[in-house]
Protein backbone atom coordinates (compact mmCIF):
# COMPACT_ATOMS: atom_id res chain seq x y z
CA UNK A 1 0.00 0.00 0.00
CA UNK A 2 1.24 3.15 -0.65
CA UNK A 3 1.32 6.49 1.50
CA UNK A 4 -2.35 8.49 0.35
CA UNK A 5 -4.28 5.34 -0.40
CA UNK A 6 -7.55 4.53 0.89
CA UNK A 7 -7.48 1.38 2.95
CA UNK A 8 -10.51 -0.10 4.76
CA UNK A 9 -10.01 -0.54 8.55
CA UNK A 10 -13.31 -2.60 10.48
CA UNK A 11 -15.24 -1.59 7.45
CA UNK A 12 -14.15 2.33 7.83
CA UNK A 13 -12.42 3.87 4.64
CA UNK A 14 -9.31 6.05 5.78
CA UNK A 15 -6.47 7.13 4.23
CA UNK A 16 -3.09 6.10 4.54
CA UNK A 17 -0.91 8.88 5.96
CA UNK A 18 2.01 6.86 6.98
CA UNK A 19 3.58 3.45 8.51
CA UNK A 20 6.59 1.85 9.75
CA UNK A 21 9.13 -0.09 7.72
CA UNK A 22 8.88 -3.97 6.76
CA UNK A 23 11.58 -4.76 8.76
CA UNK A 24 9.55 -3.71 12.04
CA UNK A 25 7.52 -6.89 13.65
CA UNK A 26 4.02 -6.07 14.40
CA UNK A 27 4.14 -2.60 12.11
CA UNK A 28 2.29 0.13 12.78
CA UNK A 29 0.33 2.67 10.21
CA UNK A 30 -0.42 6.12 10.62
CA UNK A 31 -4.49 6.77 9.07
CA UNK A 32 -6.41 9.72 8.75
CA UNK A 33 -10.56 9.54 8.44
CA UNK A 34 -11.40 12.30 5.84
CA UNK A 35 -14.66 13.24 7.18
CA UNK A 36 -13.67 14.26 9.88
CA UNK A 37 -9.37 14.90 9.58
CA UNK A 38 -9.30 12.39 12.82
CA UNK A 39 -5.54 10.80 12.53
CA UNK A 40 -4.71 7.47 14.65
CA UNK A 41 -2.25 4.78 14.89
CA UNK A 42 -3.59 1.10 14.18
CA UNK A 43 -2.14 -2.17 12.94
CA UNK A 44 -0.82 -2.21 9.78
CA UNK A 45 -1.92 -5.97 9.00
CA UNK A 46 -5.64 -4.95 9.90
CA UNK A 47 -5.63 -2.51 7.06
CA UNK A 48 -7.12 -3.46 3.04
CA UNK A 49 -6.74 -1.95 0.46
CA UNK A 50 -9.87 -0.21 -0.64
CA UNK A 51 -11.18 -0.89 -4.14
CA UNK A 52 -10.91 1.97 -6.93
CA UNK A 53 -13.13 5.09 -6.56
CA UNK A 54 -15.41 4.83 -9.37
CA UNK A 55 -14.50 7.44 -12.75
CA UNK A 56 -16.68 8.28 -15.50
CA UNK A 57 -19.96 7.59 -16.72
CA UNK A 58 -20.70 3.59 -15.37
CA UNK A 59 -23.50 2.10 -18.03
CA UNK A 60 -25.09 -0.01 -15.19
CA UNK A 61 -26.43 2.84 -13.30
Amino acid sequence: MQIGARVIYYGRVLVLVGHEPMSVPNRRAQVEDPATGEHFEVAYDELEEAPPAPQGFDPAA
